[in-house]
């Protein structure tokens, strides 16, 4: 019988650090797996991801909070109105209301109604609107934002001439009657557009003349009723019936 010495077989020599790292780049290649990485560069690519996801994470809350900062007060903060002006139109019978809206959030509508009758409104440039209000009362404005937020604005609007002239005097002057008319605060008395007309017959009469610095209109004395109808420069009128004494 023979004995065989194992340590012959596996002599026990050890590998020098370069050999062993060949060969277990040998057998990881063979394997195809990575060879595995130093514990501080492991560290390293640790503070990086860590770095990155920190960085993405901070830009995002810095948005949010910019987007708060812009956007949160308008949307617990009502519309307001300013810069408000009011000005004759061109017919003189209404006015036109100016005005312009301040909020962050855009405006989605903008309504007006005067004495329950709704208003047309108009825009001009970026959150300016005008209005065109034809009687006195309490314009009411609405402003709602695209975000929901609903705010109401009153304006009282008096400037609008709606009285009709008024006879301040009148008397007789031989066959003629003298008619002093005012039309108080307002536009003024339109001379040119008083008409008359007899009771009976319908017949058209024109004044005998006018004399608008005196507010005076004269008319022929006649034997039966006539019916005077004297406006304002507002639209606004006033009818009177002339009557003979006797009847």
């Amino acid at each position: 019988m023979k004995l065989i010495n194992t340590h012959d077989k596996f002599p026990n020599e050890a590998f020098c650090s370069d050999q062993a790292d060949s060969m277990l780049n040998d057998i990881l290649e063979e394997l195809q797996m990575e060879p595995a990485r130093p514990q501080t560069e492991k560290w390293h690519f640790r503070r990086i991801a860590l770095f990155r996801y920190l960085t993405k994470r901070a830009a995002l809350l810095v948005c949010v909070s910019l987007a708060f900062f812009f956007f949160a007060p308008g949307t617990v903060m009502p519309a307001s109105v300013s810069h408000v002006s009011a000005a004759p139109a061109s017919d003189s019978s209404s006015v036109q209301v100016r005005f312009q809206v301040d909020t962050l959030i855009p405006v989605q509508e903008v309504t007006a109604q005067i004495n329950e009758h709704s208003l047309t409104v108009e825009t001009e440039g970026r959150q300016e609107y005008w209005v065109d209000v034809g009687e006195n009362g309490y314009l009411l404005l609405d402003i709602y934002s695209v975000t929901g937020m609903h705010s109401s604005h009153g304006i009282e609007i008096a400037g609008i001439d709606e009285e009709a002239p008024v006879v301040v005097s009148h008397q007789t002057d031989g066959d003629l009657i003298l008619i002093y008319l005012s039309d108080g605060d307002g536009v003024g008395v339109d001379f040119d557009a008083i008409t008359a007309c007899c009771t009976g017959t319908d017949e058209a009469l024109s004044p005998a003349w006018c004399d608008e610095s005196s507010g005076c209109v004269a008319f022929p004395y006649m034997d039966q009723a006539i019916e005077i109808t004297i406006p304002d420069r507002n639209g606004n009128y006033r009818v009177l019936l002339l009557a003979p004494s006797w009847t």
